[in-house]
């Protein structure tokens, strides 16, 4: 009596896949997520007319996608409050990369420092661990106060949140690594610091990428609570301000802008991991 192996469920990829298989399977993706904002795009543009026909929502609350375009070109040839608009990004992008990467490049070492050594871990995991739960945006007037009302305090309000969860994530990617596999290369005669660079660091990235792909939202979302107070620049503060005039149109590019910025660094994060750990998943 012969038997077959079962037929994959539906909608699920069969486990030992083609190229072809996978790039057919890339594409369909790709077209659903495409398929999705496009008809978000059209559900928003349905809802308030866009000049087709009456709006189901008064155009204060909620503009026209044609109203927020519209603006956009408004502000880019204009600009706002006396700046235009590329320094408004310019400078919450200052804000945002300067703190991004002094987590990125001090948390992640840290991270593998401390899931590597437990007495460094012992050490440094407890206040760490401590302070992440605070809310940071309490904090923001005693950073003023510290730090002064330039771009340091802001920068600190956003790293502060980022700092520990980069840091915390590749410690846990360290630490989730197979013992046998370090214990297979130690059999072998590696070293300490070749188990580390060949087995520990490369198995570690998914982790890792995962963390810093987390702490982008987290971190554009500080960007937002830092440029609330003591501030005249900056996208999060345009979209603040023009709000109190009942500016929806300004409001929404804004968060556009910001939305824009996370999702192209959160596809940045994905495509690299895509490049550097090509392994992951095919264990």
């Amino acid at each position: 009596m012969s038997t077959s192996p079962p037929l994959a469920a539906e909608g699920f990829e069969p486990i030992h896949d083609d190229r072809r298989s996978a790039d057919r399977a890339d594409r369909r993706d790709r077209w659903l997520t495409g398929g999705t904002l496009l008809g978000l795009l059209l559900l928003w543009a349905a809802v308030t007319g866009s000049g087709l026909w009456a709006p189901l929502v008064n155009p204060i609350f909620l503009p026209s996608p044609l109203d927020v375009v519209r603006a956009f070109i408004r502000l880019a040839q204009q600009g706002y409050q006396g700046n235009s608009l590329a320094h408004h990004f310019g400078v919450s992008f200052f804000r945002f990369g300067t703190a991004f990467a002094f987590c990125v490049l001090v948390g992640v070492p840290l991270g593998l420092l401390m899931g590597s050594v437990r007495s460094v871990r012992a050490i440094l995991e407890p206040p760490i661990q401590a302070i992440r739960p605070v809310p940071k945006l309490a904090l923001l007037p005693l950073f003023i106060v510290w730090f002064g009302i330039g771009n340091t305090s802001k920068i600190v309000l956003i790293a502060g949140p980022v700092f520990p969860l980069i840091a915390i994530g590749a410690m846990q990617a360290v630490r989730s690594v197979s013992q046998k596999k370090i214990q297979a290369a130690q059999a072998l005669g590696a070293s300490a610091s070749t188990v580390f660079w060949r087995v520990i660091f490369p198995a570690s990235l998914p982790g890792i990428f995962t963390a810093i792909r987390m702490a982008i939202s987290i971190a554009v979302t500080m960007l937002v609570a830092a440029e609330l107070t003591a501030t005249s620049d900056g996208i999060a503060w345009l979209s603040l301000t023009a709000a109190e005039y009942l500016s929806t149109d300004v409001v929404l590019v804004g968060v556009v802008i910001m939305a824009t910025l996370g999702f192209a660094l959160d596809r940045l994060v994905h495509a690299a991991e895509g490049l550097l750990v090509h392994w992951s998943g095919k264990d």
